[in-house]
Protein backbone atom coordinates (compact mmCIF):
# COMPACT_ATOMS: atom_id res chain seq x y z
CA UNK A 1 0.00 0.00 0.00
CA UNK A 2 1.47 3.67 -0.76
CA UNK A 3 0.92 6.73 1.12
CA UNK A 4 -0.44 9.63 -1.15
CA UNK A 5 -0.45 13.10 0.02
CA UNK A 6 -2.83 15.52 -2.04
CA UNK A 7 -2.02 19.65 -0.76
CA UNK A 8 -4.08 21.72 -3.04
CA UNK A 9 -6.30 24.69 -1.46
CA UNK A 10 -8.45 24.49 -5.19
CA UNK A 11 -11.26 22.83 -2.99
CA UNK A 12 -12.72 21.80 -6.54
CA UNK A 13 -9.60 20.66 -8.12
CA UNK A 14 -8.31 18.97 -4.88
CA UNK A 15 -11.74 17.00 -4.71
CA UNK A 16 -10.57 16.13 -8.73
CA UNK A 17 -7.42 14.81 -7.37
CA UNK A 18 -9.07 12.52 -4.67
CA UNK A 19 -11.27 10.87 -7.13
CA UNK A 20 -8.76 10.16 -9.46
CA UNK A 21 -6.49 8.88 -7.73
CA UNK A 22 -8.90 6.96 -5.51
CA UNK A 23 -9.44 4.26 -8.49
CA UNK A 24 -5.97 2.79 -7.58
CA UNK A 25 -6.49 0.52 -4.86
CA UNK A 26 -3.09 0.13 -3.58
CA UNK A 27 -2.97 4.14 -2.72
CA UNK A 28 -4.46 5.64 0.73
CA UNK A 29 -4.83 8.95 0.35
CA UNK A 30 -5.05 11.64 2.85
CA UNK A 31 -6.04 15.41 0.86
CA UNK A 32 -5.38 18.92 2.99
CA UNK A 33 -7.06 22.14 0.94
CA UNK A 34 -4.55 23.77 4.00
CA UNK A 35 -1.06 24.06 3.29
CA UNK A 36 -0.29 24.27 7.03
CA UNK A 37 -2.16 21.10 8.26
CA UNK A 38 -0.55 19.15 5.76
CA UNK A 39 3.19 20.35 6.58
CA UNK A 40 2.13 19.58 10.54
CA UNK A 41 1.01 16.08 9.04
CA UNK A 42 4.61 15.78 6.67
CA UNK A 43 6.33 16.54 10.33
CA UNK A 44 4.35 13.29 11.90
CA UNK A 45 4.36 10.31 8.82
CA UNK A 46 6.51 9.63 5.64
CA UNK A 47 4.73 9.16 2.33
CA UNK A 48 5.30 7.38 -0.58
CA UNK A 49 3.73 10.02 -3.56
CA UNK A 50 2.85 13.68 -2.40
CA UNK A 51 1.20 15.61 -4.95
CA UNK A 52 0.82 19.81 -4.32
CA UNK A 53 -0.15 22.71 -6.43
CA UNK A 54 2.94 25.29 -6.45
CA UNK A 55 0.89 28.54 -5.25
CA UNK A 56 -1.40 28.62 -2.28
CA UNK A 57 -1.61 30.98 0.22
CA UNK A 58 0.58 31.30 3.35
CA UNK A 59 2.75 28.42 1.85
CA UNK A 60 3.78 27.21 -1.01
CA UNK A 61 4.64 24.11 -2.85
CA UNK A 62 7.84 24.51 -2.39
CA UNK A 63 7.31 24.31 1.30
CA UNK A 64 5.54 21.14 0.74
CA UNK A 65 8.34 19.61 -1.23
CA UNK A 66 11.13 20.49 1.41
CA UNK A 67 8.76 19.16 4.14
CA UNK A 68 8.73 15.78 2.42
CA UNK A 69 11.81 15.48 1.12
CA UNK A 70 13.07 15.68 4.89
CA UNK A 71 10.64 13.68 6.38
CA UNK A 72 11.82 10.89 3.88
CA UNK A 73 14.24 11.72 0.89
CA UNK A 74 12.87 8.81 -1.23
CA UNK A 75 9.24 10.53 -1.69
CA UNK A 76 7.98 10.87 -5.46
CA UNK A 77 7.00 14.77 -5.09
CA UNK A 78 5.28 16.07 -8.03
CA UNK A 79 4.08 19.64 -8.37
CA UNK A 80 1.42 20.95 -10.26
CA UNK A 81 -0.02 24.50 -11.12
CA UNK A 82 -1.21 26.50 -13.11
CA UNK A 83 0.92 29.62 -14.01
CA UNK A 84 3.85 26.96 -15.08
CA UNK A 85 7.35 28.37 -16.12
CA UNK A 86 10.55 27.76 -17.01
CA UNK A 87 12.29 28.59 -13.88
CA UNK A 88 9.64 26.96 -11.56
CA UNK A 89 10.00 23.86 -12.95
CA UNK A 90 14.14 23.95 -12.73
CA UNK A 91 13.78 25.47 -9.29
CA UNK A 92 11.52 22.65 -8.04
CA UNK A 93 13.28 19.80 -10.00
CA UNK A 94 16.49 21.26 -8.48
CA UNK A 95 15.19 20.93 -5.02
CA UNK A 96 14.08 17.31 -5.23
CA UNK A 97 10.61 17.46 -7.31
CA UNK A 98 10.54 14.52 -9.43
CA UNK A 99 8.26 16.41 -11.89
CA UNK A 100 6.28 19.12 -12.39
CA UNK A 101 3.11 19.35 -14.06
CA UNK A 102 1.45 22.25 -15.72
CA UNK A 103 -2.24 22.76 -15.84
CA UNK A 104 -4.55 21.38 -17.74
CA UNK A 105 -3.29 17.92 -17.72
CA UNK A 106 -5.08 14.47 -18.01
CA UNK A 107 -5.38 11.62 -15.38
CA UNK A 108 -3.60 9.24 -17.92
CA UNK A 109 -0.33 12.41 -17.61
CA UNK A 110 -0.51 11.97 -13.59
CA UNK A 111 -0.72 8.16 -13.80
CA UNK A 112 2.69 8.40 -16.03
CA UNK A 113 4.11 10.54 -14.21
CA UNK A 114 3.43 8.30 -11.06
CA UNK A 115 4.21 5.03 -12.80
CA UNK A 116 7.58 6.62 -13.65
CA UNK A 117 8.05 7.55 -10.41
CA UNK A 118 7.28 4.53 -9.03
CA UNK A 119 9.67 2.93 -11.47
CA UNK A 120 13.12 5.06 -11.30
CA UNK A 121 12.86 6.15 -7.53
CA UNK A 122 13.25 2.41 -5.85
CA UNK A 123 16.90 3.21 -5.02
CA UNK A 124 16.01 3.91 -1.23
CA UNK A 125 14.15 0.32 -1.38
CA UNK A 126 15.73 -2.26 1.61
CA UNK A 127 16.86 -5.57 -0.11
CA UNK A 128 18.59 -8.62 1.81
CA UNK A 129 21.53 -8.21 0.28
CA UNK A 130 21.90 -4.33 1.32
CA UNK A 131 23.39 -5.28 4.75
CA UNK A 132 25.65 -6.96 3.14
CA UNK A 133 28.84 -4.68 3.17
CA UNK A 134 30.52 -6.41 -0.25
CA UNK A 135 27.04 -6.12 -2.41
CA UNK A 136 26.98 -2.65 -1.30
CA UNK A 137 27.85 -0.33 -4.65
CA UNK A 138 25.82 -2.77 -6.93
CA UNK A 139 22.40 -1.36 -8.09
CA UNK A 140 19.69 -4.24 -7.42
CA UNK A 141 16.63 -2.35 -8.00
CA UNK A 142 15.17 -4.57 -10.67
CA UNK A 143 13.54 -8.10 -9.53
CA UNK A 144 16.11 -9.44 -12.21
CA UNK A 145 18.97 -8.44 -10.11
CA UNK A 146 17.80 -8.96 -6.58
CA UNK A 147 17.46 -12.71 -7.55
CA UNK A 148 21.18 -12.31 -9.27
CA UNK A 149 22.48 -11.14 -6.35
CA UNK A 150 20.67 -13.01 -3.57
CA UNK A 151 21.82 -16.12 -5.49
CA UNK A 152 25.61 -14.28 -5.45
CA UNK A 153 25.19 -14.61 -1.88
CA UNK A 154 24.22 -17.89 -1.34
CA UNK A 155 27.10 -19.31 -3.35
CA UNK A 156 29.83 -17.45 -2.27
CA UNK A 157 30.55 -19.54 0.40
CA UNK A 158 31.04 -22.45 -1.05
CA UNK A 159 33.81 -23.58 -3.09
CA UNK A 160 31.78 -24.56 -6.24
CA UNK A 161 33.02 -23.02 -9.62
CA UNK A 162 31.21 -20.08 -11.23
CA UNK A 163 29.72 -19.49 -14.80
CA UNK A 164 28.69 -15.91 -15.01
CA UNK A 165 26.94 -15.51 -18.76
CA UNK A 166 25.86 -12.08 -19.63
CA UNK A 167 26.44 -9.69 -22.20
CA UNK A 168 29.50 -6.83 -23.05
CA UNK A 169 29.10 -4.57 -20.36
CA UNK A 170 26.44 -5.92 -17.73
CA UNK A 171 28.92 -5.92 -15.06
CA UNK A 172 30.58 -9.70 -15.14
CA UNK A 173 33.88 -8.82 -13.21
CA UNK A 174 32.07 -6.95 -10.85
CA UNK A 175 29.55 -9.86 -9.83
CA UNK A 176 32.72 -12.29 -9.92
CA UNK A 177 34.33 -10.02 -7.26
CA UNK A 178 31.63 -9.44 -4.87
CA UNK A 179 31.60 -14.15 -4.86
CA UNK A 180 35.24 -13.55 -4.00
CA UNK A 181 34.79 -11.06 -0.84
CA UNK A 182 31.93 -13.12 0.02
CA UNK A 183 34.34 -16.43 -0.40
CA UNK A 184 36.07 -18.19 2.47
CA UNK A 185 39.46 -17.39 0.12
CA UNK A 186 38.22 -13.73 0.41
CA UNK A 187 41.37 -12.59 2.25
CA UNK A 188 43.14 -13.96 -0.17
CA UNK A 189 43.95 -12.51 -4.16
CA UNK A 190 41.96 -11.82 -6.92
CA UNK A 191 43.38 -12.92 -9.76
CA UNK A 192 41.52 -11.72 -13.66
CA UNK A 193 42.35 -12.44 -17.00
CA UNK A 194 41.02 -11.41 -19.94
CA UNK A 195 41.16 -15.11 -22.16
CA UNK A 196 41.03 -13.00 -25.61
CA UNK A 197 43.27 -10.60 -24.57
CA UNK A 198 46.86 -12.27 -25.52
CA UNK A 199 48.49 -14.62 -28.31
CA UNK A 200 47.99 -18.62 -27.36
CA UNK A 201 51.90 -19.03 -26.40
CA UNK A 202 52.40 -16.15 -24.05
CA UNK A 203 48.70 -16.60 -22.61
CA UNK A 204 49.90 -20.05 -21.67
CA UNK A 205 53.02 -18.25 -19.91
CA UNK A 206 51.12 -15.85 -18.32
CA UNK A 207 48.64 -18.55 -16.88
CA UNK A 208 51.07 -21.49 -15.49
CA UNK A 209 54.31 -19.30 -15.57
CA UNK A 210 57.63 -20.84 -16.95
CA UNK A 211 61.11 -22.03 -15.99
CA UNK A 212 64.75 -19.76 -17.04
CA UNK A 213 65.52 -20.73 -20.26
CA UNK A 214 61.96 -22.46 -21.20
CA UNK A 215 61.74 -19.97 -24.39
CA UNK A 216 64.18 -17.43 -26.01
CA UNK A 217 63.61 -14.44 -23.41
CA UNK A 218 62.62 -16.33 -20.58
CA UNK A 219 66.28 -14.95 -18.50
CA UNK A 220 64.60 -16.53 -14.97
CA UNK A 221 61.85 -18.17 -13.89
CA UNK A 222 58.28 -16.79 -13.18
CA UNK A 223 55.54 -18.11 -11.26
CA UNK A 224 52.33 -18.23 -13.40
CA UNK A 225 49.30 -16.28 -12.36
CA UNK A 226 47.50 -18.90 -10.41
CA UNK A 227 50.18 -19.65 -8.20
CA UNK A 228 49.57 -15.74 -7.45
CA UNK A 229 45.87 -16.89 -6.38
CA UNK A 230 46.21 -19.62 -4.16
CA UNK A 231 43.78 -19.68 -1.55
CA UNK A 232 41.86 -17.09 -3.74
CA UNK A 233 40.05 -16.50 -6.86
CA UNK A 234 40.87 -16.79 -10.53
CA UNK A 235 38.34 -14.92 -12.65
CA UNK A 236 38.73 -16.08 -16.69
CA UNK A 237 37.04 -13.42 -18.33
CA UNK A 238 35.95 -14.28 -21.69
CA UNK A 239 36.18 -17.54 -21.55
CA UNK A 240 35.03 -18.64 -24.82
CA UNK A 241 38.22 -16.93 -26.15
CA UNK A 242 39.81 -19.75 -24.82
CA UNK A 243 41.97 -21.88 -27.65
CA UNK A 244 41.50 -25.72 -27.75
CA UNK A 245 45.20 -26.37 -26.79
CA UNK A 246 44.76 -24.28 -23.48
CA UNK A 247 41.73 -25.52 -22.52
CA UNK A 248 43.30 -29.09 -22.75
CA UNK A 249 45.53 -27.64 -20.14
CA UNK A 250 42.53 -25.97 -18.22
CA UNK A 251 40.43 -28.88 -17.48
CA UNK A 252 44.06 -30.66 -16.75
CA UNK A 253 44.20 -28.08 -14.07
CA UNK A 254 40.63 -28.11 -13.07
CA UNK A 255 40.58 -32.14 -12.54
CA UNK A 256 44.11 -33.02 -10.53
CA UNK A 257 44.59 -29.30 -9.31
CA UNK A 258 48.04 -29.47 -10.16
CA UNK A 259 50.48 -27.44 -12.98
CA UNK A 260 53.41 -27.40 -14.84
CA UNK A 261 55.07 -24.20 -15.59
CA UNK A 262 56.30 -24.22 -19.06
CA UNK A 263 59.18 -25.69 -19.83
CA UNK A 264 59.17 -27.52 -16.41
CA UNK A 265 58.97 -30.48 -15.25
CA UNK A 266 57.60 -30.79 -11.59
CA UNK A 267 54.02 -30.51 -11.12
CA UNK A 268 52.28 -27.83 -8.25
CA UNK A 269 49.86 -27.80 -6.51
CA UNK A 270 47.10 -24.88 -6.54
CA UNK A 271 44.00 -24.14 -4.54
CA UNK A 272 42.46 -21.24 -6.19
CA UNK A 273 38.30 -21.03 -6.47
CA UNK A 274 37.73 -20.81 -10.86
CA UNK A 275 34.56 -18.06 -11.35
CA UNK A 276 35.17 -17.97 -15.49
CA UNK A 277 32.31 -15.13 -17.75
CA UNK A 278 31.50 -15.16 -21.22
CA UNK A 279 28.92 -12.81 -23.66
CA UNK A 280 28.47 -16.18 -26.22
CA UNK A 281 26.83 -19.55 -25.46
CA UNK A 282 29.21 -21.90 -24.53
CA UNK A 283 26.11 -24.44 -24.93
CA UNK A 284 26.52 -23.94 -29.05
CA UNK A 285 30.06 -23.92 -28.74
CA UNK A 286 30.22 -27.17 -27.63
CA UNK A 287 27.86 -28.47 -30.19
CA UNK A 288 30.23 -26.48 -32.79
CA UNK A 289 33.46 -28.54 -31.09
CA UNK A 290 34.90 -25.58 -30.42
CA UNK A 291 34.56 -25.58 -26.63
CA UNK A 292 35.06 -29.15 -24.91
CA UNK A 293 32.14 -30.06 -23.63
CA UNK A 294 33.96 -31.68 -20.01
CA UNK A 295 35.56 -28.87 -19.56
CA UNK A 296 32.00 -26.40 -20.02
CA UNK A 297 30.64 -29.12 -17.24
CA UNK A 298 34.06 -28.50 -15.39
CA UNK A 299 32.86 -24.87 -15.38
CA UNK A 300 29.23 -24.98 -15.00
CA UNK A 301 28.77 -25.83 -11.36
CA UNK A 302 26.83 -22.94 -10.84
CA UNK A 303 25.46 -21.02 -13.63
CA UNK A 304 24.61 -17.17 -13.63
CA UNK A 305 23.01 -15.03 -15.76
CA UNK A 306 23.35 -11.18 -15.78
CA UNK A 307 20.26 -9.71 -17.30
CA UNK A 308 21.39 -6.53 -20.16
CA UNK A 309 20.34 -3.47 -19.19
CA UNK A 310 17.24 -2.88 -20.83
CA UNK A 311 15.60 -5.93 -19.50
CA UNK A 312 16.22 -4.18 -15.64
CA UNK A 313 14.65 -0.34 -16.81
CA UNK A 314 14.23 0.22 -12.68
CA UNK A 315 17.83 0.09 -12.18
CA UNK A 316 19.01 2.49 -14.99
CA UNK A 317 18.31 6.22 -12.64
CA UNK A 318 19.79 4.75 -10.14
CA UNK A 319 23.22 3.45 -11.70
CA UNK A 320 22.75 7.05 -13.38
CA UNK A 321 22.61 8.70 -10.71
CA UNK A 322 24.77 7.25 -8.31
CA UNK A 323 27.96 7.57 -11.53
CA UNK A 324 26.73 11.31 -11.82
CA UNK A 325 26.73 11.64 -7.84
CA UNK A 326 30.72 10.22 -8.54
CA UNK A 327 31.31 12.61 -10.83
CA UNK A 328 30.58 16.05 -9.04
CA UNK A 329 31.68 14.52 -6.09
CA UNK A 330 35.49 13.95 -7.94
CA UNK A 331 34.85 17.57 -9.22
CA UNK A 332 33.62 18.87 -5.73
CA UNK A 333 30.62 19.82 -8.16
CA UNK A 334 26.76 20.50 -6.79
CA UNK A 335 25.06 17.59 -7.82
CA UNK A 336 23.53 17.51 -11.50
CA UNK A 337 19.81 16.71 -11.72
CA UNK A 338 17.80 15.51 -15.26
CA UNK A 339 14.41 16.93 -16.65
CA UNK A 340 11.75 13.98 -16.40
CA UNK A 341 11.90 14.11 -20.59
CA UNK A 342 15.88 13.34 -20.12
CA UNK A 343 14.85 10.59 -17.90
CA UNK A 344 12.39 8.84 -19.72
CA UNK A 345 14.70 8.99 -22.64
CA UNK A 346 17.41 7.40 -20.82
CA UNK A 347 14.76 4.58 -19.50
CA UNK A 348 13.53 3.81 -22.47
CA UNK A 349 17.26 3.97 -24.61
CA UNK A 350 18.14 0.08 -25.66
CA UNK A 351 21.56 0.31 -24.00
CA UNK A 352 23.21 -1.89 -26.28
CA UNK A 353 26.75 -1.84 -24.74
CA UNK A 354 24.79 -1.80 -20.90
CA UNK A 355 26.25 -0.49 -18.11
CA UNK A 356 29.67 0.32 -19.53
CA UNK A 357 28.16 2.33 -22.50
CA UNK A 358 25.92 4.14 -19.83
CA UNK A 359 28.74 5.34 -18.15
CA UNK A 360 30.72 6.28 -21.26
CA UNK A 361 27.31 8.38 -22.38
CA UNK A 362 26.93 10.31 -18.34
CA UNK A 363 30.41 10.42 -18.40
CA UNK A 364 30.75 12.69 -21.84
CA UNK A 365 27.11 14.70 -21.06
CA UNK A 366 28.71 15.63 -17.81
CA UNK A 367 31.22 17.27 -19.07
CA UNK A 368 29.52 18.66 -21.71
CA UNK A 369 26.81 20.12 -19.99
CA UNK A 370 27.43 23.20 -18.00
CA UNK A 371 24.15 23.66 -16.48
CA UNK A 372 23.14 21.70 -13.37
CA UNK A 373 19.66 20.64 -15.06
CA UNK A 374 20.76 17.83 -17.93
CA UNK A 375 17.99 18.12 -20.43
CA UNK A 376 16.85 15.85 -23.33
CA UNK A 377 18.80 18.34 -25.92
CA UNK A 378 21.91 17.27 -23.91
CA UNK A 379 21.64 13.73 -23.87
CA UNK A 380 23.87 12.01 -27.20
CA UNK A 381 21.03 11.62 -30.04
CA UNK A 382 21.30 7.82 -30.36
CA UNK A 383 19.75 8.37 -26.82
CA UNK A 384 17.50 11.31 -27.36
CA UNK A 385 15.97 9.86 -30.29
CA UNK A 386 14.97 6.75 -28.86
CA UNK A 387 11.54 7.97 -27.42
CA UNK A 388 10.83 9.01 -30.90
CA UNK A 389 11.73 5.42 -32.20
CA UNK A 390 8.92 4.30 -29.63
CA UNK A 391 6.61 6.42 -30.46
CA UNK A 392 6.31 4.91 -34.09
CA UNK A 393 5.84 1.73 -32.57
CA UNK A 394 2.35 2.41 -33.08
CA UNK A 395 2.31 1.23 -36.63
CA UNK A 396 2.73 -2.08 -35.83
CA UNK A 397 -0.81 -1.72 -33.98
CA UNK A 398 -4.32 -2.71 -35.94
CA UNK A 399 -5.32 -0.16 -38.22
CA UNK A 400 -8.23 0.86 -36.07
CA UNK A 401 -6.06 0.50 -33.12
CA UNK A 402 -3.58 2.93 -34.45
CA UNK A 403 -6.50 5.50 -35.30
CA UNK A 404 -7.75 5.52 -31.68
CA UNK A 405 -4.72 5.97 -29.77
CA UNK A 406 -3.74 9.10 -32.66
CA UNK A 407 -7.07 10.40 -32.21
CA UNK A 408 -6.94 9.88 -28.44
CA UNK A 409 -3.60 11.69 -28.46
CA UNK A 410 -4.66 14.52 -30.55
CA UNK A 411 -7.89 15.60 -28.78
CA UNK A 412 -6.06 15.59 -25.02
CA UNK A 413 -3.34 17.86 -26.82
CA UNK A 414 -5.45 19.82 -28.46
CA UNK A 415 -7.86 20.48 -25.66
CA UNK A 416 -5.68 20.84 -23.09
CA UNK A 417 -3.83 23.77 -25.01
CA UNK A 418 -7.11 25.58 -25.63
CA UNK A 419 -8.21 25.00 -22.22
CA UNK A 420 -5.21 26.81 -20.70
CA UNK A 421 -4.81 29.46 -23.38
CA UNK A 422 -8.98 30.19 -22.12
CA UNK A 423 -7.60 30.04 -18.46
CA UNK A 424 -10.56 26.92 -17.96
CA UNK A 425 -13.35 28.83 -19.25
CA UNK A 426 -15.51 26.50 -21.18
CA UNK A 427 -17.70 29.20 -23.08
CA UNK A 428 -14.38 30.26 -24.77
CA UNK A 429 -13.26 27.17 -26.05
CA UNK A 430 -15.98 25.99 -26.65
CA UNK A 431 -16.09 29.14 -28.91
CA UNK A 432 -12.56 28.77 -30.33
CA UNK A 433 -12.07 25.26 -31.20
CA UNK A 434 -15.67 25.59 -33.09
CA UNK A 435 -17.97 23.59 -30.69
CA UNK A 436 -20.41 23.30 -28.03
CA UNK A 437 -20.07 23.62 -24.06
CA UNK A 438 -21.66 19.64 -24.11
CA UNK A 439 -18.65 18.62 -26.39
CA UNK A 440 -15.89 20.29 -24.30
CA UNK A 441 -17.20 18.96 -21.00
CA UNK A 442 -17.69 15.21 -22.68
CA UNK A 443 -13.85 15.51 -24.16
CA UNK A 444 -13.10 16.81 -20.52
CA UNK A 445 -14.69 13.74 -18.53
CA UNK A 446 -13.79 11.55 -21.21
CA UNK A 447 -10.10 11.79 -20.59
CA UNK A 448 -9.89 12.98 -17.04
CA UNK A 449 -8.38 16.56 -17.86
CA UNK A 450 -7.81 18.77 -15.28
CA UNK A 451 -7.87 22.47 -15.60
CA UNK A 452 -8.76 24.48 -12.30
CA UNK A 453 -6.49 26.48 -10.73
Amino acid sequence: MKRVLIVDDELNMLESLHKILSYRKDFQISAFNDPAKALKELSKNKFDIVISDLRMENHSGIDILQASLKKNPATIVIIISGYGTIESSVEAIKLGAFDFIEKPFTSKKLFEVIDRGLLIKNQFSVDETEDIPELRGIVQNSPAMKEVLNLVRRISPSEMNVLIYGESGTGKELLARAIHKLSKGKNNPFVPVNCGALPEQLFESELFGHEKGAFTGAVKTKPGLLEFAEGGTFFFDEIGELTTALQVKLLRMLEERKIRRVGGSNEISINVRIIAATNKNLENLVSEGTFRDDLFYRLNNMKIEVPPLRERKEDIMPLINQYIQLLCSNKGEKQKHFTPEAEVALINYAWPGNVRELQNVINRTYFLCPNELITIDDLPIPVSKKQEIIDKSIITLSYKEAKERVLESFEIEYLTYHLKRNNGNITKTADECGLDRRSIHRLISRYNILFKD
